[in-house]
């Protein structure tokens, strides 16, 4: 019996080594499935979900067709289009439809939004008086004409937020390619292409300067493009470093590392200050909604005797 007691201690460890070694295969497999999955694409929708795209889509070109029309009409400014592409650009929207589909929106919703508010107020704003009614359907006209630029700006405000937080990695990527003896052009364009699943807008604007270094010339005005396109400091920055580096032959991987150093702490301190903000932040709702309870907890009882006190007097 005593004999049995190793053995068995020897069989109860190779199992479980055993059951753990297939665990890690079994889960080691299903990462690599995942990721042929990914890389094959994604499954077919279903025929009502494919439906659904496909008349979005549909709609969606209508509509830039409405707002191309109007573009080609020569209805709108010089300077209002080019606004509105400059707008477009700092949020990553970029196409030949996208300037048509914006003004198609527009139009839109500018239309349709006092339809509903008159068929709204027709229902439920009887008593309402005829002035005040107009009033309404006035507002909704402009908020439908005003909705598109509220939605651009916060996307322009988060698409720059992700900018300056995948800068850094861009750059450390540029450092690595220029330890590797790449170019500076190859470079951006890796950055493009390393950075598209981590971070996708500081990759898409990476993509499209290589893009305009692989059809231009000039690369002083296109890094100056880089800096300018997005209007963020980081970028600015950048566009000047590489800008002198072509200029005046200064080390780039150097350049490139303490830029990378420069914005982390940038983005460090920023952290540090909205921190140091909370306490102030925090004074507010503490006054309204947990100072009240402490006052209700100490005084209560004291106020319970007063009113007892006063009760019993009265009588």
């Amino acid at each position: 019996m005593t004999g049995l007691r190793p053995a068995l201690c020897v069989a109860t460890g190779a199992t479980l080594l055993a059951a753990a070694l297939l665990g890690a295969h079994a889960r080691r497999q299903r990462r690599i499935g995942r990721r042929l999955r990914d890389l094959r694409g994604r499954p077919a929708a279903r025929p009502a979900v494919a439906g659904v795209r496909e008349l979005g889509r549909s709609s969606l070109r209508l509509i830039a067709a409405m707002g191309q029309w109007i573009v080609q009409r020569g209805l709108l400014s010089a300077g209002t289009l080019d606004e509105l592409r400059a707008s477009l650009a700092a949020t990553g929207v970029r196409g030949a439809g996208a300037i048509g589909l914006l003004i198609g929106l527009k139009i839109l919703l500018a239309t349709l939004s006092p339809l509903l508010m008159a068929l709204l107020l027709s229902r439920v704003g009887g008593g309402m008086p005829p002035l005040l009614h107009r009033a309404f359907v006035a507002a909704a006209a402009i908020g439908g004409l005003l909705l598109p630029d509220t939605i651009l700006r916060a996307r322009r405000r988060r698409y720059l937020r992700q900018v300056e937080r995948g800068l850094p990695d861009a750059l450390d990527v540029m450092v690595i390619c220029t330890q590797a003896g790449i170019g500076l052009g190859p470079a951006i364009a890796q950055v493009g292409i390393e950075l598209q699943d981590a971070c996708p807008a500081i990759a898409g604007e990476f993509a499209v300067t290589a893009g305009e270094l692989a059809v231009t010339a000039d690369t002083g005005q296109v890094l100056a493009n880089l800096g300018t396109r997005t209007g963020i400091d980081g970028l600015r920055r950048l566009s000047a470093t590489l800008l002198q580096t072509q200029q005046y032959g200064t080390p780039l991987t150097d350049a490139l590392r303490g830029l990378a150093a420069e914005l982390r702490q940038d983005i460090l301190t920023r952290y540090e200050a909205g921190a140091a903000r909370l306490g102030v932040l925090l004074t507010l709702p503490t006054v309204l909604f947990i100072m009240p309870c402490v006052f209700l907890i100490a005084g209560g009882p004291a106020g319970i005797q007063v009113m007892h006190v006063l009760h019993h007097q009265g009588r």
